[in-house]
């Protein structure tokens, strides 16, 4: 599906484009001002299902607070007035975080290469998250030390956040992509059924302790995302490493596949560990200075 190009040189802004545009802001604004703000398509094309989890989870568990608070204090529960009262300047706060966080990316602090290694942290980070912010909502809805476990809810996302980074690939020169056998949901498989499960029989259960239940559904729906995501990176024998592309139909004229790399750790769950593509290179030994790519610059640089 073609992007509206707001925040590039040549934008595109034929009817049909700013119809679908338009459709998208009402359908789903959050997600189509998310891809708007990415300069190029191939910042969100890899896990593309687990950025789109983690921002609706994201604003989800932000606003959230602040509505399972409000109810708390109309129960009668004094300690969370100070959370209610401190949460606007947490907001600023947040969001100054996350711009200098993410100026600090922008500044060539972000490897050139991305790694597979930062990309699982990142993931298992974000599934720790995910859990302590649902221990947090169960413990509030009790009126259990509603002041500490909101601190550590609103210090949770912060560290949410933090995790996310490492799965970007923004500002790298290169990114990866897991082959399409070893991508997340590829198909029905076992670890798939059984997370699913798994994540179900908490929910349903979560209805049944709290009235927060719509809170916890949709945490518990980014845990099962994030989790499959994270299996399918730590226990995949081999990925790929691509330049980037600016726009989607650009992937039509060229993929950009730079390199093919094994992982080591996993090279015994290949179908044919002997038949490896050529000019591949293990991930422990990863050497591109050899390599010939194209690098964009974005242009917010």
């Amino acid at each position: 599906m073609a992007r509206l190009r707001l925040f590039t040189k040549q934008p595109d802004l034929s009817c049909i484009c700013c119809l679908e545009a338009s459709l998208s802001c009402i359908i789903n604004p959050l997600w189509q001002y998310i891809i708007l703000g990415h300069d190029f398509y191939t910042y969100l094309r890899p896990f593309r299902l687990a950025h789109f989890t983690f921002w609706h989870c994201l604003f989800g568990a932000v606003f959230s607070f602040f509505g399972i608070n409000l109810w708390n204090l109309s129960e009668g529960n004094k300690e969370t007035s100070i959370l209610l009262l401190f949460f606007p300047y947490y907001l600023i706060i947040l969001l100054g975080w996350g711009i200098s966080l993410g100026d600090y990316i922008l500044k060539d602090k972000q490897p050139k290469v991305q790694n597979l290694n930062h990309v699982i942290f990142g993931f298992f980070g974000m599934i720790l998250s995910v859990w302590i912010l649902l221990g947090c909502v169960l413990v509030i809805s009790f009126n259990y030390h509603a002041l500490l476990f909101g601190c550590i809810y609103l210090l949770t996302l912060c560290f949410f956040i933090a995790s996310y980074v490492m799965i970007s690939n923004v500002s790298t020169h290169l990114y990866l992509i897991l082959p399409p056998e070893n991508q997340p949901f590829s198909g029905i498989k076992l670890h798939v059924v059984l997370f699913g499960l798994f994540h179900l029989a908490v929910a349903i259960a979560s209805v049944f302790l709290t009235k927060f239940w719509s809170v916890c559904v949709l945490l518990l729906l980014s845990s099962f995302v994030f989790s499959i995501n994270a299996w399918s990176c730590f226990f995949t024998p081999s990925y790929i490493l691509c330049e980037h592309r600016e726009y989607e139909e650009d992937m039509l004229k060229s993929p950009g596949i730079i390199c093919h790399v094994a992982v080591r750790r996993n090279l015994g769950k290949m179908k044919d560990p002997m038949n490896l593509p050529i000019g591949f290179q293990f991930d422990d030994q990863l050497d591109v200075s050899g390599l010939q790519y194209k690098v964009l610059k974005s242009y917010r640089c």
